[in-house]
């Protein structure tokens, strides 16, 4: 992807700045679910962006592991990328979650933008 600036992408960033911003609390103050969905959300938009790129339809409601199915499909660089953990995990609040998974699915979410930029 040469051109980074579109909506999808810019929204991505957005969900991960959040999920980011919610870290630099103290850490009794974090919630380590709104990490998890933001990160969650922003990997579900970046797949989304590299779809709409390739001229593919995209949901915003679109299942995870589904997006990342169809990435993988145009693309074997996406095959790199284990976003398993994401799979259910953020469909519904999770009591198991905790920091170190919140920083697992920020790395994820990370990773997932750099595959998608080509970095």
């Amino acid at each position: 992807m040469e051109n980074l600036k579109n909506p999808i992408l810019d929204k991505a960033d957005q969900f991960i700045s959040a999920a980011k911003e919610e870290l630099c609390k103290p850490e009794e103050d974090v919630v380590a679910y709104s990490v998890c969905w933001n990160a969650h959300r922003a990997v579900i938009n970046y797949l989304g962006s590299f779809l709409k790129e390739k001229g593919m339809e995209f949901q915003d409601n679109a299942n995870l592991e589904d997006l990342l199915k169809q990435c993988r499909a145009i693309d074997g660089k996406f095959h790199g990328l284990n976003l398993s953990p994401m799979y259910h995990r953020a469909d519904t609040e999770d009591v198991w979650m905790n920091l170190d998974m919140a920083n697992d699915f920020i790395a994820m979410a990370e990773n997932t933008r750099k595959v998608v930029s080509g970095e």
